[in-house]
């Protein structure tokens, strides 16, 4: 029995394909400064070949809308060869929505049948059967909770797992759940029935299978009369609150929930004195910006605000933070495919992090902490990787469970 419901048309579903016809005047407007090239972390490890370079895909599409090129495998690859971390949308002077191009141009990739990349086709054969992108039986997506942990059968806030925080990095999802408990914030989860939320199949240009989940999604969420969904993994937020709304209207189906990342919770709660840090931790930490939580979701100003409410903690940022962050190398399903040019972008990443005098590197994204602690690894280095959860947690007192699973499996 499958996970997903069969369904072999998709009507009204507008392709995101058709993203190339609406947005053919932008393509055409490209100033060919370089810029982009500049910033992109896939290109910079590319051995400095200009066909890997966001302007070079973005000449290749123009001739592929026009008819005059065709998706050659060299091509399909160079586009996929992206992690969607949208440093090259930042610094585009002309204002291209660049990322949304490329996914575009991959879901033409998958109509033609020239893609997606392997490892990108066995994530939507495991969404189809399991639910999950990690072929992981549903069962097991409740493993990581803890017997504090006490979801109510009914509640406004849905606290969204996803894949990568439910089946392989569970330390910031299950030190969020300790956090809502203390601040006696009541939560549903509906882990062993919700689904992949669609992204890994999304950026990979896989629209029909994410469909999928996608609609099997909303219908749970109105089902359970979700007012407010909150998850750790900035991917899952950011397509939570960016794709649902869009794919909604396209599958005929009412969307009127509000989405936060789980930075957002915590500083709303802090905003309302429900959570007090109080212990004082002495560390001197650097943040790294996930890209689909602050680029695509703004969120530069809450993960801060919430280390500064942390008494004795002292933040130093990195030369690329903020809107300049870097990528940790593993969005956009490069990771999946390209797991050596994810590897490099998450060195570099934690080289700078290291560079910086700090003695540990924050984030606030399970995809990134799992890539930042293999980099860590590799770069055989004493450097911690932490949470903003984490830290929260232990100036709230919280030396307990939640805090040691999450320093044990981090």
């Amino acid at each position: 029995m499958t996970a997903l419901p069969e369904s072999k048309t998709l009507e009204g579903v507008s392709c995101l394909e058709d993203v190339l016809a609406e947005h053919r005047a932008d393509i055409d407007i490209c100033a060919r400064c370089g810029f982009c090239k500049n910033v992109c972390p896939t290109y910079k490890f590319s051995d400095g070949f200009e066909a890997y370079s966001p302007r070079a895909r973005l000449n290749f599409l123009r001739d592929a809308v026009d008819g005059k090129a065709e998706f050659t495998a060299g091509w399909v690859d160079r586009l996929f060869r992206c992690t969607t971390c949208e440093r090259c949308v930042e610094v585009c002077q002309t204002m291209i929505p660049l990322v949304e191009l490329w996914e575009a141009a991959r879901a033409r990739a998958v109509r033609e049948g020239a893609g997606p990349m392997p490892a990108h086709r066995r994530i939507a054969a495991a969404v189809k059967k399991t639910g999950n992108a990690f072929a992981e039986p549903l069962a097991k997506a409740r493993d990581w909770m803890l017997p504090e942990h006490r979801p109510a059968e009914r509640a406004d806030l849905l606290i969204f797992g996803g894949c990568t925080a439910s089946y392989r990095n569970p330390p910031m999802l299950r030190t969020g759940l300790s956090i809502l408990q203390r601040a006696d914030v009541p939560y549903m989860y509906l882990g062993g029935r919700e689904l992949c939320c669609g992204s890994p199949l999304l950026r990979t240009g896989q629209d029909e299978a994410a469909a999928e989940a996608i609609r099997a999604n909303i219908d749970m969420f109105s089902e359970a009369g979700v007012k407010r969904i909150a998850a750790p993994c900035a991917g899952c937020s950011k397509t939570l609150k960016s794709d649902y709304p869009k794919w909604a209207k396209r599958l005929g189906k009412p969307w009127k929930v509000e989405v936060l990342h789980f930075v957002e919770l915590y500083d709303e709660l802090l905003a309302k004195g429900s959570i007090r840090p109080a212990r004082p931790i002495s560390k001197v930490v650097t943040y790294h910006d996930p890209c689909h939580a602050g680029r695509a979701q703004g969120l530069f100003r809450e993960p801060r605000a919430v280390m500064a409410a942390i008494p004795g903690l002292k933040l130093v940022e990195m030369p690329h933070h903020g809107p300049d962050s870097r990528c940790c190398g593993a969005g956009g399903g490069v990771k999946a495919n390209y797991p050596q040019l994810a590897a490099a972008i998450a060195r570099d990443r934690v080289q700078e992090a290291m560079d910086t005098g700090a003695e540990a590197l924050v984030t606030m994204c399970p995809f990134c902490q799992a890539s930042f602690n293999q980099a860590v690894k590799e770069l055989k280095a004493d450097f911690p990787v932490l949470g903003v959860d984490q830290l929260l947690m232990e100036s709230m007192g919280g030396a307990d469970a939640a805090s040691a699973g999450e320093a044990s499996r981090a």
